[in-house]
Formats: C-alpha cells, structure tokens, sequence
C-alpha cells in the first residue's frame, strides 16, 4: 500500500493508540473506494472518544447510487455506477463507485490497482443505467433485455481505488422501433486527469416479449445439440466396449 493511503483498520488503530492526539488541525481526511457509511460511523466513533472530532474534518457525502432497474444488480455492493448525470444529448457522465465486497473484489485482488474486470462491468453498467434511465422510460408498459452485440476495451493507465470518472458518449441511436432499440457507444473510465480505460461497445435493447421467444428457440437448439452429442459418446464407449 502506499506511504499515502492507509487501511481504515490502520487508521483507527494509529486513533485508538493515541497517535493523532497532538494534531492542532483541522486534518481532512478523504475515502477512497469501499468506504461507505457505515465505515465513516466507524471512524467518528473513533475520533469521538479520542476528542478529535473538532479536529478531523470527514469528505464522507454518500455516493448516489443507480437504481437496481438501471444498474441491473439485485445486491447494492454490486454496484459501480454513482451521481449518473447528462451533460447533452450525447453525453453523460457518474462516479465509479466500489463496494469493499463488490463480488469482483471477493476472490481476486493483485497489486495496489484495481483489476480490469471492474472496467469491463462499469461500462456495462454504463451503458444500462444511462438507457434505462433516459431512454427506455419512453415505452414505460415495456420491459427491455439488453444483448451486447460487441465491446473492445482498451488499458492506458492503472485505475486505483480512489475517485475514478466515467464519460459515456453516445455515437449512435436507432429509436424509430420501440422494439428493439440500437446503440453504439463510447465509455472512458478516468482518474487523476488521465483516461484509465475506454470500452467502445454496439448493444441492442429488445422488448422482453420478442427475445424470449428468440432465446427459447435457440436454448432449446442448445439442448438437443447436448444430449445429441451425449448419445453419440454413449453409443461410442458401448461399440468400444464390445471389441
């Protein structure tokens, strides 16, 4: 970790052992990604039986978070798209946001960055809620399911877990089908004044009605290839087992 940045649970242990006693302030003291409310409770608590409370100045104004119609995500943890804005009819921009157990984090975390998977679902993310949001609202007795039909990312820079930006522009919109709704679409993921990341992406939104038929036909393709394939392995072993 760096010289700069240290873990809450540092933080409050340097607290506890009296470390920040003698500071006159006011210290300003900043949350980087994967603190939320309840961590900031945690810290004033702290600061409180230490007396430091007039001292220590908290940045802890909560993000807000995209809805669980626009994000897609049945848990809030899952979520990676905050305080979503539009700044034109083409473009919009949110603060990427990240839960210390954000289920991309749970089981895979290399170096101080933050891993290239939280990119490639923040864009998805993107694109969702920004539809969902100032798009999709025109069909309300509509439900759309979202099919991407490509998505290139590019790496330029380490995204660490500190504030982070997202600029999403959209280069196309096909609307005149209430029934399937095209776009293509760029997303830049910023940090520090500097692109992180950017993912160019061509989806498709589809009313729930006319896709489900679509992929019930081509599930039900799936399984007669399997269990095709599953008799012509068991008539195999069988012949071999005969010789």
């Amino acid at each position: 970790m760096h010289e700069r940045v240290q873990a809450l649970s540092s933080f409050v242990g340097g607290l506890r052992a009296g470390v920040y006693d003698d500071i006159r302030g006011p210290l300003v003291l900043r949350g980087g990604q994967g603190i939320g409310g309840y961590e900031w409770d945690y810290i004033r608590g702290a600061l409180r039986r230490r007396g430091l409370e007039e001292r220590v100045i908290l940045h802890d104004r909560p993000p807000v978070l995209a809805e669980r119609a626009e994000a897609h995500k049945h848990r809030e943890e899952n979520v990676l798209i905050a305080d979503l804005g539009r700044h034109d009819d083409q473009v919009f921009h949110a603060a990427l946001r990240l839960h210390g157990d954000n289920e991309l984090l749970l089981d895979h975390q290399t170096g101080q960055h933050t891993q290239g998977m939280v990119v490639v679902e923040a864009a998805r993310q993107m694109f969702l809620a920004v539809t969902e949001r100032y798009y999709t609202h025109r069909w309300p007795e509509r439900r759309y399911y979202f099919v991407i039909n490509s998505l290139a990312t590019t790496f330029e820079n380490f995204l660490f877990p500190v504030d982070a930006r997202i600029r999403y522009l959209i280069q196309s919109a096909e609307l005149s089908d209430p029934g399937r709704l095209e776009f293509t679409a760029r997303v830049d993921i910023e940090q520090g004044g500097r692109r992180s990341a950017r993912c160019e992406v061509a989806f498709t939104a589809f009313d729930t009605a006319v896709l489900e038929a679509v992929e019930y036909r081509r599930a039900g393709r799936a399984i007669d290839h399997v269990l095709a394939d599953t008799d012509v392995r068991e008539a195999e072993h069988a012949a071999s087992s005969l010789v």
